[in-house]
């Protein structure tokens, strides 16, 4: 077996890494620090230099798979100047992202998650683009949807399209 060097600066990250992938692999409540520490040759103790206990290390993880997310939502979203291509294009990054990564995503909805900024943004110009009246509520309203379609992935069979016509059933347009 080839030992890795042990670089101080980099445990951290490497941690952070093995314990994502064990996630994804296995689900959090199987996210081990001993196996973590086994798998990169280092010491337990050294692992939790960095990571105190399992909790600090979900913490990590929780804040980087959320704006994981939030970032996927933004993706190629202004490749079109048109609302409704936009809020297309997000709920296909919200899909893909869930498709792909569906522990991951049913790790970070055990807690509330809040409405992104990018989908209010959106959402604000949806409307304004078909006349529609709205309220800063129709974002939470839109986000709460979605966060059900997420716990319904990748299971339920959901078409980008049927999620587009049930928002747009939510902003007030049928």
């Amino acid at each position: 077996m080839t030992k890795l060097p042990y670089h101080r600066q980099n445990l951290a990250v490497l941690i952070q890494q093995q314990a994502r992938q064990q996630l994804e692999e296995q689900g959090a409540a199987n996210l081990s620090l001993r196996q973590i520490a086994r798998f990169l040759a280092v010491t337990p103790a050294a692992v939790y230099r960095h990571f105190p206990d399992k909790a600090s290390l979900l913490a990590a993880l929780h804040e980087e798979i959320t704006a994981e997310l939030a970032a996927a939502l933004r993706a190629n979203v202004l490749d079109s100047a048109d609302a409704t291509a936009m809020l297309q294009q997000m709920i296909t990054n919200l899909v893909t992202f869930a498709t792909d990564h569906p522990r991951a995503v049913r790790f970070i909805l055990t807690t509330p998650l809040a409405a992104p900024q990018s989908l209010t943004t959106v959402l604000t110009l949806v409307r304004a683009q078909r006349g529609l009246v709205g309220t800063a509520a129709d974002a939470t309203a839109v986000w709460t949807f979605l966060v059900g379609v997420l716990c319904q992935l990748p299971d339920a069979q959901l078409t980008v399209d049927w999620i587009a016509a049930q928002v747009d059933r939510l902003l007030g347009e049928a």
